[in-house]
């Protein structure tokens, strides 16, 4: 995939060119290579073309899943009892969610919760950012 400014770019040039779900995809792949930084990026790519096209659905999953991707950057097995509070109220407004590991299929929000959480014990205490193998522009 393009680098993400040239992706950017080219949806605020041609916003058919660029879909909020394309990135949302790509921010996943990152989250699920545990490439924090990045995963970040793309989300807020991705968001600010949900906002743009007023997509509040996927904004809404997008938030969840970058709030889970934010809870296991810091090492949280489970997060703060808050962060999980957070997470698990914005779930309940949504039936369904993509899973956090590749082919990112749709699929009941709850079993995506319960599979993050399973997830998140099984990790070890520590992490690291690993960074993307290709460069990205900020």
């Amino acid at each position: 995939m393009l680098p993400l400014l040239v992706l950017q770019s080219a949806s605020r040039l041609n916003p058919r060119l660029v879909s909020g779900a394309a990135l949302h995809r790509r921010a996943l792949a990152e989250l699920a290579r545990e490439s924090y930084d990045s995963a970040e990026r793309w989300f807020e790519a991705a968001a600010e073309i949900y906002r743009r096209e007023l997509h509040i659905e996927p904004l809404a999953r997008l938030r969840v899943h970058q709030l889970m991707g934010r809870v296991h950057a810091r090492g949280g097995a489970g997060g703060e009892t808050g962060e999980l509070l957070e997470i698990v109220r914005r779930l309940n407004r949504l039936d369904r969610l993509e899973r956090l590991e590749p082919p990112f299929e749709p699929c009941d929000a709850r079993l995506v919760l319960a599979e993050w959480i399973e997830r998140a014990e099984r990790r070890p205490e520590t992490r690291t950012n690993r960074p993307s193998p290709t460069p990205q522009a900020a």
